[in-house]
């Protein structure tokens, strides 16, 4: 590999970290260029409910704000540990994987309604 190839170090990372990394990407580049507001992606449950908009489940977790230091900071660690579970403790198995992140996902979704977080991407 090329030290200074971006492509190879992009495809380099195993699939489901690179999925997770490029829909948090998107999202954000998304808000930045004003294409959607953020206000269409938090987490309101009242909204969830009572008006089926069912897509702020997933949305909430691929907003970590507007492209900063901040932002790659978040970037970064979510690329570093998803890589290091996705290659180490769960190599060969994908499924397992996506259904750690499915049930972190789900067991936040559900202590949400009791807190005030409104982007649970860095929680």
């Amino acid at each position: 590999m090329n030290v200074g190839d971006p492509f190879d170090w992009y495809f380099d990372i195993p699939v489901v970290s690179r999925v997770y990394f490029t829909a948090s990407f998107l999202t954000t580049a998304a808000c930045a260029l004003d294409l959607v507001s953020p206000f269409t992606l938090y987490f309101n449950y009242k909204l969830i409910v009572e008006k089926y908009q069912v897509w702020r489940l997933v949305t909430n977790f691929l907003f970590f704000g507007n492209f900063s230091l901040d932002f790659m900071f978040h970037m970064y660690f979510l690329i570093r540990y998803c890589r290091l579970l996705e290659d180490n403790s769960f190599r060969g198995r994908t499924a397992d994987f996506v259904c750690l992140i499915l049930y972190g996902g789900i067991a936040i979704t559900l202590i949400a309604p009791f807190v005030n977080v409104p982007f649970m991407g860095s929680a």
